[in-house]
């Protein structure tokens, strides 16, 4: 067994600032507690101190022999805890295997922390040529509905080869739906195809040398559905940005805003929307900036005009927690990304689920890792 993994902490930081030593039930991490319990249920939280609100709590979901990535949670009836994540076997590598052999599955536990019970595989590609999903199903993300049924979003590619039509810019987003988390999930419309590349020239992301990816749906209070995605322009110096297409039905048609969310001049991605504090969130990773690693959170008042400004939401997993030596393979070494929330029944995020680009110490597969936000004054 590994030995515990230590937090970058002082001996005698604890004392002096209030802090708390715990032990992750499934992991056996130490981890920084801060004691904000008298605080919690008075203080609102807000983007402005979301990066403050967050306590680690340590890897909580991590499977041998298999990548985790892209993870999910909602909350059923009963308050369980459905974690939907994507996965691939460690052997077809991280930069490949999620892209061809990639499936959708979901987990369930009784908390956040876990542990974590496997449950099924609710899609994966259906490997038929010509198909737009015949492999690589990936960027999951659930979200209950305002009529309580529960929509999954997820991409997935033809194959083929790069330049000639083939992947990476074959890439599109598909819609399942469900009473439940448990299903039976069933495609929207025949395919379950909500979103391609727009045909229209005048939109900024037609001819998307990425195809469009990493959806986020936000129902809106006037009933329209908001799916942000992620494209880039085809050109040299052109940098990965978010954008948003409209729809008055959850299976659409979706339409598109001509013009990108945000102005950024590095590769942003993954972004989760969520409200918040009477404004639309967007929480996004930091791919190439001073906070490389991390993420940032975009603020609207419509969910179409974002201040250009964000505001810091985390940082890579070596911010919580000392590098450990000898790590295997991942991704991109100590990235927090692909962010996403649990949302509880107040509306309010509770816990903030997002993948380590560098597998947990003594593990071949990257693995899931969990912040409980607690909401500082």
């Amino acid at each position: 067994m590994p030995a515990p993994l230590s937090f970058r902490l002082f001996h005698f930081l604890p004392v002096l600032l209030g802090f708390s030593i715990s032990v992750s039930a499934s992991e056996g991490v130490p981890l920084r507690q801060a004691a904000r319990e008298e605080t919690r249920a008075v203080a609102p939280l807000t983007a402005e101190h979301f990066k403050e609100s967050l306590v680690p709590k340590g890897f909580v979901l991590q499977e041998d022999g298999w990548h985790i990535w892209c993870n999910t949670p909602v909350l059923d009836d009963a308050g369980g805890i459905h974690l939907f994540v994507c996965r691939w076997p460690v052997k077809d590598s991280f930069g490949r295997g999620w892209w061809t052999s990639c499936e959708i599955a979901r987990y369930t536990a009784e908390k956040p922390e876990g542990p974590y019970a496997y449950q099924e595989t609710v899609i994966k590609g259906d490997g038929k040529a010509g198909s737009w999903r015949m492999q690589g199903t990936h960027n999951v993300t659930v979200v209950r509905l305002p009529d309580q049924r529960y929509a999954m979003l997820f991409i997935a590619n033809s194959g083929g080869n790069k330049g000639q039509g083939g992947f990476p810019a074959n890439q599109k987003i598909g819609l399942m739906l469900a009473d439940r988390p448990e299903g039976p999930w069933k495609l929207a419309g025949d395919d379950g195809l909500i979103l391609d590349v727009p045909a229209d020239p005048a939109v900024w992301s037609h001819g998307s040398v990425v195809g469009v990816n990493n959806p986020t749906l936000l129902p809106m209070p006037d009933g329209r559905f908001f799916l942000y995605y992620k494209a880039m322009q085809p050109g040299k110096g052109k940098v990965r940005q978010m954008g948003l297409a409209i729809a008055d039905k959850i299976d659409g048609p979706y339409h598109f805003e001509k013009e990108p969310l945000t102005r950024n001049k590095g590769t942003i991605e993954d972004g989760f929307a969520f409200h918040l504090g009477g404004k639309v969130n967007l929480l996004v990773t930091d791919c190439h900036g001073k906070g490389y690693g991390g993420g940032m959170i975009y603020q609207s008042d419509d969910g179409i005009t974002f201040g250009q400004e964000p505001i810091r939401a985390y940082e890579a997993v070596d911010h919580y927690m000392e590098r450990w030596p000898d790590p295997a393979k991942g991704w991109s070494p100590w990235v927090l990304q692909r962010p996403a929330l649990l949302i509880g029944r107040n509306g309010i995020p509770s816990h903030l689920f997002t993948p380590c680009g560098t597998p947990p110490e003594g593990r071949a597969g990257t693995a899931t890792f969990l912040f409980e936000i607690q909401p500082v004054p």
